[in-house]
């Protein structure tokens, strides 16, 4: 072979591998075909599909709605809205990976999304098909851990309220239910995921009460663990870190998105949405794993709600309810 086409199929190999890395993106005009099957472009240096296609995929229809995407079907219905992280799926709040892109008339979804949120929300058979045997819950904080205070409560004593609420229910429920703790006493985070691993538990459910300055704010919200290579709720930061908690993420995002599902509607509450973060609970645990903020002891009307028996017992209902939602779809998926 010349020298010169030996120089020029060395270029070209180089370039590929560049490409593939996002080291030299390809101009957003591009379109190419990945394991997805979707032509796909790249958009600010992150490979984006085109909203049509993923809805034609899924035998549904895609139209825009006022600033917003709608992308619907049969009791189905998933929303997009353009440079927001924000959106919902059957009238759940749901926080994206990466904004929506509006293109030329026309809507893209970063591939992150579609395998992070909508394949999972829309092809169940998607997920891990895991049996539900063993449940471990996990009141927040305790002992000289207060938690979150608010005029009456702290969130170490309602955390376990509702635990022992949960574990009541689920136990009735056929499930083999241990608790992180059953009194005032602390643990610490890294125990917590450690005790879930040694006992093989099927789900982890992490039962928290939220705070924030402006007593105002209120509502309930779920977080699962962030999928590697995408930012946090609230974050623009990207990491590919490795956790245990990486090989059960989009069930984990699926237990998420029941239990929210169900909370919202029992209680009515503010849906502050299925949210993402890489807390230690959640990262360092090999099954799927939830965090639960039931409410905020900071907002003077939730906190008295929260100390109420008959309201922790609908907050217990309802997790445990999402919970049997989320084994069943998968029991279904087989």
């Amino acid at each position: 072979m010349p020298v010169d086409s030996r120089k020029r199929l060395f270029i070209a190999i180089l370039l590929v591998l560049f490409i593939n890395l996002g080291i030299f993106p390809l101009p957003e005009a591009y379109a190419a075909k990945d394991r997805s099957g979707f032509d796909y472009r790249i958009v600010s240096g992150r490979k984006y599909y085109r909203a049509f296609d993923i809805a034609r995929y899924y035998r549904m229809r895609l139209r825009k709605v006022g600033s917003y995407y709608e992308m619907y079907g049969a009791n189905t219905r998933m929303v997009f809205t353009p440079d927001k992280r924000y959106g919902s799926f059957n009238y759940i709040s749901l926080n994206y990976d990466f904004v929506p892109v509006e293109q030329n008339g026309e809507l893209y979804i970063s591939s992150a999304d579609f395998f992070n949120h909508v394949q999972v929300l829309l092809n169940v058979r998607s997920l891990n098909p895991v049996g539900v045997k063993t449940i471990l819950i996990d009141p927040g904080h305790g002992g000289n851990d207060r938690g979150a205070a608010g005029m009456s409560y702290t969130e170490k004593a309602l955390t376990l309220q509702v635990a022992k609420r949960l574990h009541r229910i689920l136990s009735k429920m056929g499930y083999r239910v241990l608790m992180t703790r059953v009194n005032d006493r602390k643990i610490e985070l890294s125990d917590r995921a450690r005790a879930s691993n040694s006992i093989k538990a099927d789900l982890f459910i992490s039962i928290h009460m939220n705070a924030a300055t402006n007593r105002a704010v209120h509502g309930i919200e779920t977080f699962s663990l962030t999928a590697p290579g995408s930012p946090s709720s609230g974050s623009k930061a990207v990491q590919y870190n490795k956790y245990p908690g990486n090989n059960a993420v989009n069930n984990s995002m699926f237990l998420a998105w029941n239990v929210q599902n169900i909370l919202v509607r029992s209680t009515r509450a503010v849906d502050r949405g299925v949210k993402h973060a890489r807390f230690v609970v959640l990262r360092e645990t090999r099954c799927p794993s939830i965090l639960v903020e039931c409410g905020f002891i900071s907002n003077r009307n939730e906190e008295r709600n929260l100390g109420l028996a008959m309201y922790q017992e609908k907050l217990a209902q309802s997790i445990a309810l999402g919970i049997y939602q989320y084994h069943r779809s998968l029991r279904q998926s087989r």
